[in-house]
């Protein structure tokens, strides 16, 4: 019965639903939210389905019609080219299909940034612990300027965070200051510095991390005692706080050409000599700087045997003015000077000298004297011997008369006998007699 009347309906249904579909066709849009660095390309396709005849295509920002790139259309795709793109791209881009008369579109959001390279530190010369130095960090080519945050790290410690909160609509560099105070706490730890660019609406994150170069600061030894015995082994570390890590040398002063003595930043003493005693010198350097430390190495041992001189050449004479000086090449013991079994008073020069002075010297000033070297290990000792010499007095007496001649020699004779006198004085006057007779004259 419904013969003709079913297959007018089911021509009718067909008829409707191809129109429906004509009317109801769909643009897809991809990629709806793009998110691309500044500089990057970005391809972005609209797709028609449900047109079975070409499609016409039209693209346009929401606000006009700029968008600056290129379209390609294959009767139901098109394609559209960005090309190095820039903070202008940061817009809503619209696809307009329309089919048979009738249009559709979608809108792709895309989102432009700006973060190129990791942040750049200005070289440090030194840290020192306690003292307080002015670090720059910059952040070079970033968009949204707004959204970077600067952190300052020593090691895994946040020291400082500097948020920009100033918004720009274009490419920037920020840089980020910060007065720092390092503490001994802090040496051998890296100093950074974090930028962090975040984007929450879109789900941006990105962190770049630079870590500061400095020179060498504090230097600190594994050793504070500098002191070895004789023939005895002794080692002193140096290390000085730097990046990148500092090349540490030990060299000896006073040497012609100075002598590097470092192993592995150490300074290694094997056999201890009084050679070695003496200054040393910590040599920490990179690229950046350097620093040094000075050291005094004492060798300990028994003294050097002093030596005792007397300004005179020969012995001294009573009243005259003498020195005797005690000396000693090592500067490490202490000296005295002093008398045998008596306590002289001695005058330091230096370190390696002493003097005694002794004017108008008399005869009851000599005797020995004892120079003596003496530190903790142990005692040495140089004496000499000072013999004083008698001043002699020459005294001239007058010619006597040859008449009184016994009379003047008889108190120097007192150990005579008188009859031995007696003797003499007869003897004498007998003479004389003859004498005076031979010279009479016969008239």
């Amino acid at each position: 019965m419904c013969g003709v009347k079913c297959i007018t309906f089911a021509l009718w249904i067909n008829i409707l639903s191809v129109i429906t579909d004509k009317n109801d066709f769909k643009v897809e849009l991809t990629p709806r939210m793009p998110v691309n660095h500044v500089g990057a390309d970005l391809e972005l396709t609209c797709r028609v389905n449900a047109c079975p005849v070409n499609v016409t295509f039209q693209w346009r920002v929401l606000l006009d019609n700029f968008h600056g790139g290129i379209s390609k259309n294959e009767q139901t795709v098109s394609r559209l080219l960005i090309r190095n793109i820039t903070v202008k791209h940061n817009i809503a881009l619209v696809c307009k299909a329309t089919c048979e008369g009738n249009s559709r579109e979608n809108t792709s959001y895309i989102k432009v940034f700006s973060f190129p390279q990791d942040p750049v530190l200005g070289k440090i010369k030194s840290l020192i612990a306690n003292q307080t130095q002015t670090l720059n960090c910059t952040v070079h080519n970033v968009y949204p300027v707004e959204r970077i945050k600067i952190e300052w790290l020593r090691g895994d410690e946040t020291l400082h965070v500097d948020d920009t909160g100033f918004p720009s609509d274009s490419v920037q560099s920020y840089s980020s200051v910060f007065n720092y105070t390092p503490s001994v706490w802090d040496l051998g730890k890296n100093i950074s510095c974090k930028a962090t660019l975040n984007i929450t609406e879109i789900g941006l994150e990105k962190t770049r991390n630079s870590n500061a170069e400095y020179g060498p600061g504090t230097i600190t030894l594994s050793n504070n005692n500098h002191s070895v015995k004789l023939g005895e082994h002794l080692e002193i570390t140096c290390h000085a706080d730097g990046n990148p890590k500092p090349t540490i040398l030990w060299w000896k002063e006073e040497t012609e050409p100075a002598q590097n003595k470092s192993q592995n930043e150490k300074l290694i003493i094997n056999n201890a000599s009084w050679s070695q005693a003496g200054w040393y010198r910590c040599d920490a350097r990179n690229a950046v700087g350097s620093q040094q430390m000075r050291v005094k190495v004492i060798v300990l041992g028994p003294p050097n045997i002093p030596k005792i001189q007397l300004s005179h050449t020969g012995d001294p004479k009573e009243g005259e003015n003498i020195t005797i000086l005690c000396s000693s090449d090592d500067g490490s013991a202490g000296l005295t000077l002093y008398r045998q079994s008596q306590s002289a008073v001695s005058r330091a020069l230096n370190e390696s000298a002493v003097l005694l002075n002794i004017p108008s010297v008399q005869i009851t000033d000599g005797g020995i004297y004892i120079c003596e070297a003496k530190n903790g290990v142990g005692t040495e000792r140089s004496t000499i011997n000072i013999t004083v010499e008698a001043q002699v007095k020459l005294v001239k007496k007058p010619d006597l008369p040859v008449a009184i001649l016994p009379v003047a020699i008889l108190p120097a004779v007192g150990s005579v006998s008188l009859l031995t006198i007696a003797g003499l004085l007869i003897r004498y006057c007998r003479n004389k007699a003859r004498t005076n007779s031979g010279d009479i004259t016969l008239s």
